[in-house]
């Protein structure tokens, strides 16, 4: 009988006190996708990917590893009790990524949002995408992250909220709710092309 431990494994726990710079992160996600790493910080231990996204892990994974570090995503969905976009959340440093990102999400006509830290500390700058609704209210993605929200996405990893703090927050979503490939199709080109311009060594 395989017994589910209710913490990190010491691998894992040791793998994510690694990571120093963004790059690292977005492997070690990459990988937790892929389920070679099994737990993400700021989840309980062994949390997995929503079902629901399982045929879009190779674009997640390949995103992360680009420089995109994905910190949300979600499917588009539309039922009688929800409607959701398609929609992801994440960071970038890379001015080259960011430009081939943005670019490629408005030509697309996704909805796009964009912020850095100092934004979670003017309640003007803050607003995101509505992304998901249900009969008792309403989700959002792309509300401005401040330092307080960054360490609570990798609490105790002073090096990943470094690497994170600094970076701009992208939001992309699909315009419509329910179920679209628009924008997965939008995030493999963009991604794929910096990977292509900067191979892996």
């Amino acid at each position: 009988m395989r017994i589910q431990l209710p913490w990190m494994s010491r691998t894992d726990r040791a793998r994510w006190r690694s990571a120093r710079t963004l790059a690292d992160l977005g492997r070690l996600t990459a990988d937790w996708w892929e389920g070679s790493v099994r737990s993400l910080p700021g989840h309980r231990a062994g949390h997995r990917p929503h079902p629901a996204l399982a045929a879009h892990v190779p674009v997640l994974a390949a995103a992360n590893r680009a420089g995109f570090l994905v910190a949300a995503a979600q499917a588009g969905l539309d039922t009688s009790r929800m409607r959701q976009k398609t929609a992801v959340q994440g960071f970038a440093t890379d001015p080259d990524l960011v430009r081939r990102l943005v670019g490629a999400a408005e030509n697309a006509g996704l909805g796009v949002v964009l912020h850095d830290w100092y934004d979670a500390f003017y309640a003007e700058h803050t607003g995101g995408i509505t992304v998901t609704r249900t009969l008792h209210g309403a989700g959002v993605f792309g509300q401005a992250l401040g330092l307080e929200d960054i360490k609570a996405l990798w609490p105790r990893l002073p090096h990943a909220v470094d690497a994170v703090v600094p970076a701009l927050q992208i939001t992309l979503a699909d315009p419509d709710f329910g179920s679209s490939d628009l924008l997965w199709h939008t995030l493999a080109d963009a991604t794929r092309s910096a990977t292509e311009r900067w191979p892996r060594g």
